[in-house]
């Protein structure tokens, strides 16, 4: 279903503003390529494909050739694009394909900044956490231990936005005291994060959390994490 994802692309190109695209890519660094194109002109975009070629009626081996064309382009708003084709009409899609399917993205190194990264994990798995916790943080936790700086992060990031944080601190703990001690800028700061969200229920905790790990903290974790505590 390339002709599908090839659509994408040329709309996307279309819609390109070179100064957007140079600040997208000052702003997250990594390298990465931009075409400098909005989230809601990418959704209106994704909608309309979707209309006018059916991909969501085709097979599931179909539809998973036609987002991994589009993950693996180098430009982050084809990868922004799948990210939307998944939320948009993937909603009854089984939480484990779902997540085996972003796995092998990871392992294709099809994920490779932390822009990408973080809105897959807030829109896709975040809800994921909601609905289907326990096969969803039974994939996390083998994506906790990956020594892929990226699909290390997505395993704790997703945390962050859940309605159901305050059921998941045990996983919380697990995953970010692997995190912290990790040498990677962007796993230290998933935890701060996570911790931030988590101090709205519990300071307390995220302090201990922080004279804990004192040795592995940084002073920016150490600002996000505290963000919301009162002055």
């Amino acid at each position: 279903m390339n002709a599908a994802a090839k659509h994408i692309e040329n709309s996307i190109f279309e819609k390109q503003n070179k100064e957007r695209a140079l600040w997208l890519e000052n702003y997250v660094k990594h390298n990465i390529k931009s075409l400098g194109v909005g989230i809601p002109e990418i959704r209106e975009i994704v909608i309309k494909t979707n209309h006018q070629f059916g991909i969501i009626k085709l097979s599931l081996p179909e539809q998973i050739n036609f987002l991994n064309h589009l993950i693996q382009q180098p430009y982050t708003e084809y990868k922004l694009a799948t990210i939307l084709y998944i939320q948009l009409f993937w909603s009854n899609m089984p939480s484990l394909a779902v997540l085996e399917l972003m796995s092998e993205w990871f392992d294709n190194k099809w994920i490779n900044d932390w822009n990408v990264c973080d809105w897959l994990c807030v829109r896709i798995i975040s809800p994921l956490l909601d609905t289907a916790s326990g096969p969803v943080i039974n994939e996390l936790t083998q994506w906790n231990n990956n020594a892929y700086l990226w699909k290390a992060r997505a395993s704790l990031v997703p945390f962050a936005q859940c309605k159901s944080i305050k059921n998941h601190i045990v996983q919380i703990t697990e995953f970010s005291e692997k995190l912290i001690k990790r040498e990677e800028r962007f796993c230290k700061t998933a935890v701060g994060w996570v911790l931030r969200e988590y101090s709205k229920i519990d300071a307390t905790y995220v302090s201990d959390f922080l004279v804990q790990y004192n040795n592995w903290t940084t002073k920016e974790v150490i600002r996000n994490a505290t963000k919301y505590f009162s002055k």
